[in-house]
């Protein structure tokens, strides 16, 4: 399997390399972005709670799609 993600330039972390890295990210912010829209007001804990879980996630999809 390729990997999705690389080491960065600078700094720390990773960044997408491949499609699926970028289609991964792109789901996200957009999730991101629904929580914000349809769950943030009425009822807060529940966007905290799911954000925390996406991002959590999504760290873990990384990391394991990462090139060694």
């Amino acid at each position: 399997m390729a990997p999705w993600f690389g080491p960065r330039r600078y700094g720390w972390g990773l960044t997408p390399i491949s499609w699926q890295g970028w289609a991964l990210t792109g789901a996200y912010v957009a999730a991101v972005f629904a929580l914000a829209i349809f769950v943030a007001t009425p009822q807060p804990w529940i966007f905290w709670t799911l954000l925390v879980l996406a991002t959590v996630a999504y760290f873990l999809v990384a990391f394991l799609t990462r090139r060694m």
